[in-house]
């Protein structure tokens, strides 16, 4: 497989973009929704150097499904919506590309947060790492989400695995203060 930076997000939006431009009846619009790490490469929430392999497309009109394997687009993604806290949509974002027909959009920078902190694996841990950085994670707002049982708690089956989920959270709160900290002394 090959590895790919944003330009190459970019240019796959504009490909499939353009095929759709023959597809799609004239004035209309059609969206998906990407999550994983060409979400936070777009939004520019890692580093420059940051590069994937495939688009997670959670949710696509069902007129582009049979395109996007075509341009690197992964739809086995789509069970992450059950990891997302309720009101996801509500916060969900447009990323920023203009295309004739597509719409690109995201879960909000917080809900990306959640899928990383869920699936916690090496690159998740480097890509959260990113996201406080970046200082375009509003901890507020990640930690009022968390809190609300209705929003998030009810994704998880057991107290084990919410525990589980608490511990990695913490982990990038006590990041987030030791940036604070830093910035403060400097």
């Amino acid at each position: 497989m090959d590895h790919f930076g944003i330009d190459g997000v970019i240019r796959r939006f504009e490909q499939l973009d353009d095929d759709l431009l023959s597809l799609v009846p004239f004035g209309s619009r059609v969206e998906m929704t990407i999550v994983g790490g060409s979400a936070l490469m777009v939004l520019g929430l890692t580093v420059d150097t940051r590069v994937t392999t495939d688009i997670d497309v959670m949710e696509a009109a069902q007129e582009i499904k049979g395109l996007l394997e075509r341009y690197d687009m992964n739809q086995q993604v789509a069970n992450y919506r059950f990891r997302l806290p309720e009101n996801w949509l509500i916060r969900r974002q447009r990323v920023p590309f203009e295309g004739m027909v597509l719409d690109v959009y995201s879960p909000s920078n917080e809900d990306l947060a959640i899928l990383k902190l869920d699936a916690f694996r090496e690159i998740d841990q480097g890509d959260l790492k990113d996201m406080v950085y970046s200082g375009e994670l509003d901890m507020k707002l990640l930690q009022s989400i968390l809190k609300n049982d209705v929003e998030m708690r009810v994704n998880y089956d057991t107290e084990e695995e919410w525990e589980t989920f608490l511990s990695r959270y913490q982990v990038i709160v006590d990041l987030a203060h030791s940036i604070e900290g830093n910035n403060e002394t400097s």
